[in-house]
């Protein structure tokens, strides 16, 4: 089996589960840490879909960061919750996943538009190339 595919079935399985695009999810945890389950970035957020310690452990109390399983599952958990607030706008969620929820919200009723295109005006630069970083690994996929 390529490395790359290890995870695949772990992505069908949980995009599935929470009704999401498994590919979406997939390339969004390749731009975060390469699917190294031991990746840990310098501000400490951790394992393959790259949580911060307590935000992981908000969405799962019993689960393990490192575990690629428990950090697929959460990362579906989280996508599914920020893509029902932000109208299952893929973008708009990846970049409340990156730059924060109230912050992304923010904007929006700022500029009174749920257009990423509007939106990515507003955006740090590192969130626009995480953004940006997801969709190219997605065309690859």
């Amino acid at each position: 089996m390529n490395p790359s595919e290890r995870y695949d079935s772990l992505f069908q399985f949980y995009a599935q589960e929470y009704g999401l695009d498994w590919k979406k999810l997939k390339a969004q945890a390749m731009a975060e840490s390469g699917l190294n389950k031991h990746a840990v970035s310098k501000v400490g957020a951790k394992g393959i879909s790259q949580f911060m310690p307590a935000t992981f452990s908000s969405l799962m109390p019993s689960g393990d960061i490192i575990d690629p399983e428990d950090s697929i599952q959460c990362q579906a958990m989280y996508m599914k919750q920020l893509l029902g607030r932000l109208r299952n706008d893929y973008q708009l969620a990846w970049s409340a996943y990156d730059w924060g929820i109230g912050n992304v919200l923010g904007v929006i009723k700022k500029i009174q538009s749920y257009n990423y295109s509007d939106l990515v005006l507003h955006l740090p630069e590192e969130t626009k190339n995480y953004v940006a970083r997801i969709e190219k690994f997605l065309e690859a996929l």
